[in-house]
């Protein structure tokens, strides 16, 4: 009997994989008939990912060495890679293809795997609360093509995308805190799930600690004050964190010890702008199949990168309907820990200050509100204004936003819960078509155009300076340093960059800029002396490469080498 029903259990979980592969397919086409060499959207962040496979290849592979420190940036010093995300789990999914040097493949493949996943340990989460495997397959399909999941996929966010961890944390969490019962496989999950996060995302690892430190205030104090002195709850607790120690030295101790001691990098008007606005979550995705071009023509979408946090109307009625009907299924206190964790993510994703349509709402002076939030802009303050003035490390976060993806968590789950109680109360030869029927209506809600795609390439530039002697390279204008797409070059060139990730420019930058502005002149060519640059890279969109131009350069010491595609490449030679 045992052994029928594991049977079962592997032949159900088969089907889910190809049922999850094929959905995954559909919703990035035509991405797999490109996934070597193409990505999905516009070239950007993605870039800087594909760096990072690669740069992770090399480092253990070819030089054998430690890979958080790059000498392809920041030439002459050398690059931190814990200054921002490195996502060692999703680079690790990628490493099988990038050890024959298919780095777009590795990236696409750990980038694909995150829906696959991420719909598979939602839909086992629901089937293991309801007993029921098509509200799990209902709650795993919206999880898993979430129009949040979509957009930060088509952005190239590899880290942000990791969000299949999730189900398994909160899972663990919650059969913790409500069953109060000590359970090997509660505390092995939230391990797993706490682990993940923290090798995907410093973003999601600070904010799954903070939301579920709340969801535990709120439990203990206002729900189940007894089961503070629950000691299984607090050992299976002990041992999740313990198991996960090793992957959060791995994820925490690389970014402490580069931000450790230093202020926030980011000031409040930095950030407001990724406030998210209530209309975000009730709006469809830009890229919906009947609806994206009329939000697109007629709301504000210039962040809709970060801004996509819509819910899905289906799953949010479904999710009504289970939180409903509660303590019909049993489900009271998981529902309310839900609902908890689903309004605090909405508010915390709300940002600094209250928004409507990307834009900050004011007060007027007179007015009661005004009284009570003083301050010269007319803002009205959100509890998010408060964690960034006063929690450690809350203001190194700058899109807010992304902390609507709990609600979307929650949400999700209780729409495969809200199916169970409808299935409970439909004759079973109705069942599959019912189940069927509204995985299709959450489906067609998040359904997306096909996906346009960019071609990831070096240039001949690249190759040709590939053969050239080692040295350090600058392309200019100066701001092309910092673009995600020259790193990228630096695999292919292996001439380390003067530039780094624009996300988090060094003081070079703005020393530097303003030094390079009119080359060539002796100014820009003593600083890039001083440095030891030996490739200068002109972009001939922004100089004009004559014999005027050239003849210039050699009266300053610079000699011209070649012109490839748009690309001039210049050397400065070492000085005696």
């Amino acid at each position: 009997m045992i052994n029928s029903q594991k049977n079962k259990n592997l032949i159900w979980m088969g089907v889910q994989l190809v049922y999850f592969t094929l959905l995954t397919l559909i919703f990035t086409r035509p991405l797999l008939s490109k996934i070597s060499t193409h990505v999905a959207g516009n070239l950007g962040d993605n870039l800087y990912f594909i760096w990072q496979i690669g740069w992770f290849k090399q480092a253990l592979f070819d030089l054998g060495q430690f890979p958080l420190h790059s000498h392809l940036l920041n030439f002459p010093y050398g690059y931190n890679l814990a200054v921002t995300e490195i996502a060692p789990l999703q680079l690790l999914f990628a490493m099988p293809f990038a050890i024959f040097d298919q780095f777009v493949l590795g990236y696409n493949f750990s980038m694909l795997l995150s829906f696959i996943l991420a719909g598979m340990f939602m839909s086992a989460w629901i089937h293991q609360l309801s007993a029921n495997r098509l509200a799990g397959l209902l709650a795993g399909s919206a999880y898993a093509f979430l129009p949040y999941h979509m957009a930060h996929f088509l952005s190239g966010h590899l880290n942000i995308s990791a969000i299949q961890w999730f189900p398994l944390f909160f899972w663990g969490l919650f059969s913790i805190l409500i069953d109060g019962k000590r359970k090997s496989c509660d505390w092995v999950r939230l391990a797993i799930g706490l682990s993940g996060i923290a090798l995907s995302s410093q973003y999601y690892l600070y904010s799954t600690l903070l939301i579920s430190a709340f969801m535990l205030v709120v439990y203990f104090l206002f729900l189940q004050r007894s089961q503070m002195k629950n000691s299984a709850i607090w050992r299976q607790f002990f041992y999740a964190g313990a198991l996960s120690l090793p992957a959060l030295a791995v994820g925490i101790i690389p970014y402490l010890r580069v931000h450790q001691g230093t202020s926030s990098i980011r000031t409040l008007e930095d950030v407001m702008t990724f406030s998210a606005s209530p209309t975000d979550f009730l709006l469809p995705f830009a890229r919906h199949f009947l609806w994206g071009e009329w939000v697109w023509e007629n709301f504000p979408r210039d962040l809709w990168n970060e801004a996509t946090l819509y819910l899905g109307i289906f799953a949010l009625i479904l999710a009504g309907i289970g939180y409903a009907h509660r303590k019909v299924d049993g489900h009271e206190y998981l529902f309310k820990m839900l609902g908890v964790g689903f309004v605090a993510s909405i508010i915390l994703a709300m940002g600094t200050n209250l928004t409507w349509m990307e834009k900050p709402v004011r007060v007027i002076d007179s007015s009661i509100i005004a009284e009570i939030f003083r301050n010269e802009e007319g803002l009205i303050f959100l509890p998010g204004y408060f964690l960034f003035k006063y929690l450690p490390f809350y203001s190194i976060m700058r899109a807010w936003m992304r902390l609507a993806v709990f609600s979307m968590v929650f949400c999700c789950a209780g729409a495969g819960l809200g199916l169970n109680w409808i299935l409970g109360r439909t004759k079973k030869l109705f069942q599959i078509p019912v189940s069927i029927f509204a995985i299709l209506i959450i489906l067609m809600d998040f359904f997306v155009k096909p996906n346009n795609l960019s071609e990831v390439k070096p240039r001949a530039v690249d190759l040709w300076l590939a053969e050239q002697p080692y040295g350090g390279q600058v392309q200019l204008p100066f701001k092309q340093s910092f673009e995600e797409y020259s790193l990228f070059y630096t695999l292919y060139n292996q001439k380390p960059l003067l530039g780094l990730i624009r996300t988090f420019p060094s003081n070079r930058f703005f020393e530097l800029d303003p030094l390079l502005k009119n080359f060539p002149d002796e100014t820009s060519v003593n600083a890039l002396r001083e440095i030891d640059v030996s490739y200068i890279i002109l972009d001939e969109n922004h100089y004009s490469i004559d014999d005027d131009f050239i003849h210039q350069c050699e009266t300053l010491g610079i000699d011209f080498l070649i012109s490839l595609e748009g690309q001039a490449v210049f050397a400065l030679p070492v000085m005696d």
